[in-house]
């Protein structure tokens, strides 16, 4: 896994299949693959209190949107 102050990749032979930016304690996930992400929330869970607020809409005062069809 790389690693810098605010953005974490997790590669799995030679794919990214995560990628978690981090901004003071708000966490975003993001993937193709929702195995990982099932994943990464258990082992946060197990360690830290964790809350899923849904959907993201906003980060770092960027709107977020979804194009589903691509």
């Amino acid at each position: 896994m790389f690693a810098n102050d605010y953005l974490y990749i997790m590669r799995e032979k030679d794919k990214i299949v995560l990628i978690i930016p981090v901004c003071i304690d708000d966490i975003v996930v993001a993937t193709l693959g929702s195995i990982y992400i099932v994943s990464f929330k258990t082992v946060l869970s197990n360690n830290f209190d964790i809350t899923n607020p849904g959907k993201l809409k906003f980060m770092l005062g960027i709107l977020v949107t979804y194009d589903y069809t691509n």
